[in-house]
């Protein structure tokens, strides 16, 4: 063979060898200036790659992220492959390449996620650390969302690829009361240990698994100094943010079980809004008035007051909803089948995601769970349908933010600081109510007030039956007495009662003042209220008679045509 054949043919054959060798050497390493151009080579085998909980390309979600537009992570920064990765000339020559073993791995469970966002690393933005990993003053800690059972879990929350696009939803989170580290809710004790099943409602873990199995039992120690918020996962089974199924709430009162209506996906919020104990609890429960602890009703008690099943209702009065020709309470009918023809929320929804979350527009806002729009002056878009509270509504006249905060809101507060005034200063039973629990306490100085030292645990009231008066059975002087106060802890504890069953909450009030004025029910609450002189500690009488009083009448007023809210 000539020489130059030979030399030719050589050059080939080593050309061949080094491309064979090369392509078992496409290991992906970090080049380029960017951490774009550094994820290239992962891009380039991995670009039709779903996300298995948001099922989009995980790509173009990395892409939206500020770990990709502030040029912040890469690929190979969360999943940090082993050397050689990928490996095997079926790269290019067909079949799959040999997996990286590190790349199979969680990295989020491999705290990845804490070689930038860590309680020593920083990273967050402004306050965000401290909610994250919480903090402690004096052996007192706080709750916060990396908790024990969330550390190397950030995915409950972030979606890993796309840690942006939600950002609006989170934030809006962190402010409302379930994502609030700060908040009573989650701090007044360790609730994850705590005796009873009070973790069901204060721990995103007692919660998940109450609605998933119906246990309720403590699940930690109080060795574990943290303590959980409600967390996304609560609601949501993953970052897909797909909701998480409930089923209908049935309420073990004391009294008596209440099986709520199946209102969709509201469920998962009736499971903690429906109080622990009913007004039954006091019909129904055999004890001894002259000495027996307050029965408290709990708190955010919305879904019990919305169906009209927790307060404690009076003997011979009527709490069913009004109903007639125009069907004047639809609350409790939004967002489900039977919508009355009014909804705007989907008919799965039920009255509570129906009001605080559907159809708002706003970044964010949904995770408020206010029932309105923060800019501007609407309620919630909901609630502002032709055939409601909006611009165009015939039945009743229209409504805004700013009608129901600083009108009927204080329509609704003023019935209430009537019902205080009575409890003080009615002739046979003096109740005085402070916010400490367990809310009623003994005037023991008779200066007809409580001082701070009288509303402590060891002067709580315990004494409830009537003296003197026209009735002189103590067990139904003291069912009415403690019913009346506790219809007023049910309501100061709902600052949204007045929207979520106007007519049942303003009967609860309206009898609660008919039996404490003279002991008899027999509608003397207008002449009641007449005869306060609204100044001084009655300055709310005219709010109170307009809000409780058919004009005219003693009767309870339970809405005119122009005022059906």
């Amino acid at each position: 063979m000539p020489v130059l054949a030979r030399l030719l043919l050589t050059t080939a054959s080593l050309l061949f060898l080094f491309t064979l060798l090369g392509c078992g050497e496409k290991t992906v390493v970090a080049s380029g200036s960017t951490k774009s151009e550094q994820s290239q080579a992962c891009i380039d085998c991995h670009q039709s790659a779903l996300s298995p909980d948001t099922g989009k390309l995980i790509v173009e979600e990395w892409k939206l992220s500020h770990h990709n537009t502030s040029n912040a992570a890469g690929c190979a920064d969360c999943h940090d492959p082993e050397p050689g990765h990928p490996t095997g000339c079926n790269l290019c020559h067909g079949g799959t390449p040999a997996p990286s073993p590190h790349v199979s791995k969680n990295p989020d469970e491999d705290n990845k996620c804490d070689k930038c966002h860590s309680a020593a690393n920083g990273l967050f933005p402004s306050g965000a650390k401290k909610a994250h990993y919480g903090r402690t003053n004096f052996g007192v800690y706080s709750a916060s969302y990396v908790s024990s059972n969330y550390k190397g879990k950030c995915r409950k929350c972030h979606n890993p690829h796309d840690t942006s696009s939600k950002m609006d939803t989170l934030r809006a989170w962190a402010r409302s009361g379930h994502g609030r580290t700060d908040a009573p809710p989650w701090n007044a004790y360790d609730f994850k240990s705590r005796t009873g099943d009070c973790n069901r409602c204060h721990t995103t873990t007692g919660f998940i698994k109450y609605v998933t199995t119906g246990d309720s039992t403590p699940w930690g120690t109080a060795s574990d100094k943290t303590k959980e918020v409600l967390g996304c996962n609560a609601c949501h089974i993953d970052y897909s943010y797909v909701l998480r199924s409930a089923n209908q709430v049935v309420a073990k009162y004391t009294g008596g079980v209440v099986t709520y209506p199946n209102i969709g996906r509201s469920n998962l919020c009736l499971n903690c809004h429906v109080g622990r104990e009913s007004g039954n609890t006091i019909k129904n429960v055999q004890r001894n008035y002259t000495s027996a602890g307050f029965v408290n009703s709990h708190y955010l008690t919305a879904g019990g007051i919305v169906f009209g099943e927790i307060g404690y209702e009076y003997e011979n009065r009527d709490y069913s909803d009004p109903t007639g020709p125009t069907e004047i309470y639809r609350h409790r009918y939004i967002g489900t089948n039977d919508s009355r023809g009014n909804s705007a929320a989907e008919s799965n929804s039920g009255p509570c995601v129906g009001c605080h979350l559907a159809n708002k527009t706003q970044p964010g806002e949904t995770h408020t769970f206010k029932p309105y729009i923060l800019i501007g002056a609407s309620l919630s878009p909901t609630c502002q349908t032709s055939g409601c509270h909006g611009a165009t509504a015939t039945r009743p006249a229209p409504r805004d933010k700013a009608w129901l905060q600083n009108v009927q809101q204080a329509r609704y507060q003023a019935a209430l600081s009537s019902l205080k005034y009575i409890l003080e200063k009615n002739p046979y039973r003096k109740l005085f109510f402070s916010s400490n629990n367990p809310y009623f306490f003994r005037d023991t100085d008779g200066d007809g007030s409580l001082s701070s030292n009288e509303a402590v645990f060891s002067n709580s009231q315990k004494k409830w039956h009537s003296v003197g008066g026209p009735i002189i059975d103590p067990v139904v002087t003291g069912k009415n007495n403690l019913g009346a106060a506790f219809n007023y802890n049910l309501l100061i504890h709902d600052k949204g009662g007045v929207a979520h069953n106007r007519f049942y909450t303003r009967r609860l009030i309206y009898d609660a003042i008919d039996w404490l004025d003279d002991n008899l029910m027999n509608y003397s609450v207008g002449t009641t209220l007449n005869t306060f002189p609204g100044t001084g500690d009655t300055v709310f009488k005219a709010d109170a008679i307009t809000y409780l009083i058919n004009a005219g009448t003693n009767n309870v007023n339970i809405g005119t045509s122009a005022e059906r809210f």
